[in-house]
């Protein structure tokens, strides 16, 4: 039960006077799956999926929905009632425990079959038999890990990037990126670019998504023989290599901050302007550094439409 509450009366809020920010574990499960997530410092992580980063996007979502619970009818406090109504893992029930940060149990949801005659859902407290109908329907709450991450590791903004290129030994192109559009860097004399290719490489590489997770331990031996460059205005170059095994594709993902010469001094006299663009480079180092310290550690599959797309050369680009 909720620390310091009783049970929630109909027409309340399922956890009374609950702070989300207390909440420093969180399991999901049911008879079938189960997903754990464990906050450190701000920020949750996957427990079940190699402490892979959850997006806080998603995690705020979460905590938000069950924050959001309420009951509006007293169904039953009968214990033997609760398999009729789905409020048993055997019975399908989805369970949501939350604890704090030292592991004890602050206290456990239980969503069951969807209300006969009503909007929303049977629901209980854990270690409390009495059931409730929730005020509207619970939306299904996902076992997938994938559902918690950040799928785009990157802004697809076109206009904040420079440049684009790609290596594919012995193959290599680039496409200057301007008013987001994409125009090839060379073109041999008398020859125009290919817009719909040019077009469909620069789209398709702003819209590059993860959809699985490993530890880059684990593939060692693969052979990443594909590179995309990605050079943003600020200065930032993101790197993405590519490997292929069968009809899989995987790829690692780095990032490059390319400081002006010299060291970023802040003087004292200096105008708005000048602080402005110096205090943009120093963000843009930072997030370098933050983005290389989430990602070092990992290897993601992507679709392999992503790669093939990328595979052409700058003399298959223009035409004549």
């Amino acid at each position: 039960r909720w620390k310091g509450t009783d049970s929630p009366a109909a027409g309340k809020y399922l956890l009374q006077g609950f702070n989300p920010e207390k909440v420093y574990g969180i399991q999901i499960l049911s008879s079938q799956y189960a997903i754990q997530f464990k906050r450190f410092g701000g920020s949750f992580v996957i427990t079940t999926r190699y402490g892979y980063p959850a997006a806080n996007e998603k995690m705020n979502e979460l905590l938000g929905l069950l924050t959001d619970i309420q009951s509006v009818e007293k169904v039953t406090s009968q214990k033997q009632n609760h398999e009729s109504l789905g409020v048993t893992v055997d019975q399908g029930a989805t369970v949501i425990r939350l604890f704090d940060e030292v592991d004890r149990k602050m206290a456990g949801i239980v969503i069951g079959k969807r209300s006969e005659g009503a909007p929303g859902k049977y629901i209980r407290l854990e270690d409390d038999d009495t059931v409730y109908i929730s005020s509207k329907v619970i939306p299904p709450i996902s076992f997938a890990y994938t559902d918690y991450i950040q799928k785009q590791l990157f802004s697809a903004n076109a206009k904040e990037y420079s440049r684009l290129s790609v290596s594919t030994n012995p193959d290599h192109y680039a496409i200057d990126i301007r008013d987001g559009g994409g125009f090839l860097s060379s073109l041999p004399r008398g020859a125009r670019q290919d817009e719909q290719r040019v077009d469909e490489i620069l789209a398709t590489s702003l819209d590059l998504q993860i959809k699985n997770v490993f530890k880059k331990e684990d593939l060692k031996d693969l052979r990443f023989d594909t590179k995309l460059q990605l050079v943003k205005r600020d200065r930032t170059v993101y790197q993405f290599d590519f490997a292929e095994r069968g009809d899989r594709c995987y790829m690692k993902a780095a990032a490059e901050y390319s400081k002006p010469a010299g060291e970023i001094i802040i003087y004292k006299d200096e105008s708005q302007h000048s602080l402005k663009t110096k205090e943009s480079l120093l963000l843009a180092r930072d997030r370098a550094v933050a983005f290389n310290k989430t990602h070092e550690k990992w290897v993601y599959e992507v679709d392999p439409r992503y790669r093939k797309v990328l595979l052409t050369s700058q003399s298959k680009l223009a035409r004549k």
